[in-house]
């Protein structure tokens, strides 16, 4: 049986935001090569709410000896995610969750539960046991303690477990990677994960790499975000995130220090944010 190296959580410049209208930063190809040069057997194409990227992908898996598993996250009615593997065909966002399930199967596919119990309220929480696996580690978790949580549970009702970077650029490849006992097609690496003959080797995408991601993604998205601040926030509220984000103009230079510390304060933030609120998570 042979081992398979996959990158089972990715995003290309299909997946979009809402406040950020930009998530993504390459292309498939991009982001194919990418994962050739890492030495990544398989990567799955989970673009946001759309089956654009995944299609564009199945083009090049052979040009760069990748399996591409074609898949989506798809945002259920309650604004809460679940990536299918293994789709082909696009599964519409707002549905309720077990529809999701429901529909990701009829094609043939497997469901996971991503992030289940993140701070930004985007996992599924208790109910990924009725998915095919649970991501026990993410690569971009603001904290450190839902990642656990997630490992915990999966580990007490014996679920499958897979890991994703939750990779949105090339530089976010291959941080956690999933190690799977399959041949190198897709429906043997399915089986496979159903099966829960898988390995983790995770770590945390750098900090670094999340703020010049961050930094590039609203750049790009610089005008929408402006329209926004002046659409929804009232004084001081208003003048404080015009001033910062106009500084992301004199970026790179020295305002990066101040960038790097605020990313640093983030996750602080956030993981002592998540010691009072992830216990209580369902």
């Amino acid at each position: 049986m042979n081992m398979i190296r996959a990158e089972l959580h990715s995003h290309t410049w299909y997946s979009f935001g809402t406040k950020i209208r930009v998530e993504g930063l390459h292309s498939p190809e991009q982001m194919i090569r990418r994962a050739s040069l890492l030495g990544l057997h398989a990567l799955a194409i989970t673009d946001h709410d759309t089956f654009r990227g995944a299609i564009e992908a199945e083009r090049f898996g052979k040009k760069y000896g990748v399996t591409i598993i074609k898949g989506e996250e798809i945002t259920t009615d309650e604004d809460k995610h679940v990536i299918g593997l293994g789709l082909s065909e696009f599964i519409p966002r707002g549905k309720p969750f077990w529809d999701v399930l429901d529909a990701i199967r009829a094609q043939g596919g497997i469901a996971i539960a991503p992030h289940p119990f993140d701070i930004n309220n985007k996992g599924v929480g208790k109910l990924a046991l009725a998915c095919d696996a649970i991501e026990v580690f993410n690569a971009i978790n603001k904290d450190r303690l839902s990642n656990r949580k997630a490992r915990k549970l999966a580990l007490k009702y014996k679920k499958p477990m897979v890991a994703g970077s939750d990779a949105h650029c090339i530089e976010m490849l291959g941080y956690a990677k999933t190690k799977i006992f399959a041949e190198p097609d897709v429906d043997s690496i399915l089986k496979a994960i159903k099966k829960g003959m898988t390995e983790i080797d995770a770590t945390y995408v750098p900090v670094k790499v999340l703020k010049e991601w961050s930094l590039k993604r609203i750049n790009y998205s610089y005008i929408a975000i402006m329209n926004y601040i002046y659409d929804n926030y009232s004084q001081p509220k208003k003048i404080l995130y015009e001033k910062l984000l106009k500084l992301t103009k004199k970026s790179p230079g020295k305002v990066d220090y101040l960038f790097s510390t605020l990313a640093y304060a983030g996750i602080l933030g956030a993981t002592f944010y998540s010691i009072f609120k992830t216990p209580f998570r369902e």
